[in-house]
């Protein structure tokens, strides 16, 4: 697929789009067959055709035939959702004012003409409509689920359940660490020895380490599992406090680290990360009230699809109701 530049002319942008075609209205004969209706709103064919070839383009090189079938099948099923969801907010007093749009359409073209925005939409399969159809139904989902994140209760007992849950994730194991890493294993051995011997790990650091923590005195601060290059976790993390690894070979040179303090995982507590648990509980409990809601809508829709959405030829007859 050819790629768009900042060299590529505005010129060239225009043609690009003719060439394209404009999807803002039907590109195709029959595009304008209605293929679904949601409590009375139509989904044209054409509607159907332009999501699917968005994901085409995205996606070259998909097989023609049933499988196009499957994708506008799909492509059909999410614009229904999509009409649900919008009666669902309506029915919740929520909208979006066409002002809102125009602002998040001026926001995605910065500083780009007409012509190369709408050339640079066509691109990808889309237009200009389809952007702020696409805007809309975005603004309203997140409308939607902020109200109901919103009208969310939660209790202390559910912030304590939540963190059980997750405090090997929010907490996960970490030792407060120095390290030293010099490029030669005799120098290495050199160091580990004094080490041992009772030298300052701090000032040898900073008299030797290529690091740059060797301004520090070579501390590191507290050190969480999949930072650093193998080996440095399957060593590090089972020295003791006070223990000194023995030099390993690392893409960075030989290391020599000291483990000064030991957390194991889960070592916080939900007041330490009481305003992210009530998020994620939130986002939860409204994501599932979101689901049933829209599952709700579906059951008392009237809907109706073509028995067939064939892109490459006429809509079906109606004959399917439900």
């Amino acid at each position: 697929m050819v790629k768009l530049t900042h060299r590529l002319s505005v010129a060239g942008l225009v043609l690009l789009l003719l060439a394209v075609g404009s999807v803002t209205a039907a590109s195709d004969p029959g595009d304008e067959g209605i293929v679904a209706r949601v409590n009375g709103v139509v989904i044209t064919k054409g509607d159907v055709r332009i999501h699917v070839e968005m994901y085409e383009r995205a996606h070259p090189g998909l097989p023609p035939g049933k499988a196009r079938d499957a994708r506008a099948r799909t492509a059909l099923q999410t614009l229904i959702a999509n009409v649900l969801q919008e009666q669902l907010a309506r029915e919740m007093g929520i909208s979006i004012s066409d002002e809102e749009v125009e602002a998040a359409v001026k926001e995605r073209q910065g500083k780009t003409d007409d012509a190369s925005f709408a050339a640079m939409l066509a691109f990808t399969g889309g237009n200009p409509a389809k952007l702020r159809y696409d805007i809309r139904k975005g603004s309203l989902e997140m409308k939607v689920r902020k109200r109901l994140m919103e009208a969310v209760l939660v209790t202390q007992s559910d912030l304590k359940a939540q963190f059980e849950q997750e405090k090997y994730t929010l907490f996960p194991e970490q030792v407060k660490a120095r390290q030293i890493i010099v490029l030669t294993p005799d120098l290495a051995d050199r160091l580990y020895r004094q080490l041992k011997e009772g030298a300052d790990f701090a000032r040898l650091a900073e008299s030797t380490s290529t690091d740059l923590s060797r301004t520090k005195g070579g501390d590191l601060g507290w050190v969480t599992p999949g930072i650093n290059y193998a080996p440095w976790d399957d060593i590090v993390f089972k020295l003791k406090p006070g223990e000194i690894s023995q030099p390993f070979r690392s893409p960075h040179g030989y290391h020599i680290v000291l483990v000064e303090e030991h957390r194991a995982a889960g070592w916080g507590r939900p007041e330490d990360k009481r305003d992210l648990l009530d998020e994620l509980i939130r986002g939860m409990r409204s994501n599932t009230e979101y689901n049933r809601r829209i599952e709700e809508a579906r059951k008392r829709a009237t809907i109706w699809i073509a028995d067939r959405i064939d892109l490459d030829a006429p809509v079906a007859s109606p004959s399917t109701s439900r």
